[in-house]
This record gives C-alpha cells, structure tokens and sequence, in this order.
C-alpha cells in the first residue's frame, strides 16, 4: 500500500519551510505540519540569511518562504503533531488534533532550543533587536 504522503514535514521555521520548498521542487508530495511557533517570527531583522544581505524581518521570511513552498505544492496545515508511529511495513503514521496520514519519510525540524539569558522578559528583548539569534 502506497503512502498518503513522500514525507510529513514537522516544524515551519526556516529549515522546515526551506524542507518544503526542495521536496516540493523535486516533485514530492509534501505535508508541512506547524505549530506557528517558530523563533524567527520574533527576529526583528536578521542579516544571515543568503539573498537578503540588506537584512529581513522574521515574518517577512517566514512569509517568503510559505509562499514560495506553496508555490512548489506543498500542502501546511496549522497544527502540531501529537503522535509520531513507525508501522510494521517501515512507514510512518503521523497524527495531529483529530487526523493523521501515512508518510514514507518524516523530516523534524522543530528548531534548536536557545539558551536565554536571566533577563525579564527575554523575549521582548529579542522582538527589540536587543538580543539576537539566528534563524539558520
């Protein structure tokens, strides 16, 4: 039996996005499954990303890429995955809020996990431009 989908996507950060877009250009059927939590949208511009050497904000990133990867048919469903099976036959059975399908392959890109200094309220201080990370 055929998977539903080539791969599930988990995360829509940069790296997932950047996932959906290759995948998709390669001409594989591709499902992007994200939060809408990913660190770049707090980036208030980053200069390190190839192609923007002006600099860019996160969201405008992240809303680049989104197009972009839709451009190219990946299909981007708001949710989180809430449970990840290998099966039997070496596929995978991804499951999110009430649905699930069955993917060949599955790529996490759910983003490193920062090291935030002890300051109040850290992340206004990075929506600030006052601490920075990068979004690669």
């Amino acid at each position: 039996m055929e998977p539903d989908v080539d791969c599930v996507i988990v995360g829509g950060g940069p790296a997932g996005l950047t996932a959906a877009i290759y995948l998709g250009r390669f001409r594989r059927n591709v499902l992007l499954v994200d939060g809408g939590e990913s660190r770049a949208s707090w980036i208030p511009v980053t200069h390190n990303v190839l192609g923007f050497s002006r600099g860019i904000t996160g969201p405008h990133l992240l809303n680049t890429l989104r197009a972009q990867a839709d451009q190219y048919g990946a299909r981007r469903i708001a949710s989180q995955v809430t449970n990840l099976k290998l099966k039997a036959d070496g596929r995978f059975l991804v499951t999110w809020e009430e649905s699930n399908v069955c993917a060949a392959t599955v790529l996490v890109a759910t983003g490193g996990l920062d090291v935030e200094p002890e300051i109040e309220d850290a992340r206004a201080a990075v929506k600030a431009g006052l601490i920075r990370h990068c979004p690669i």
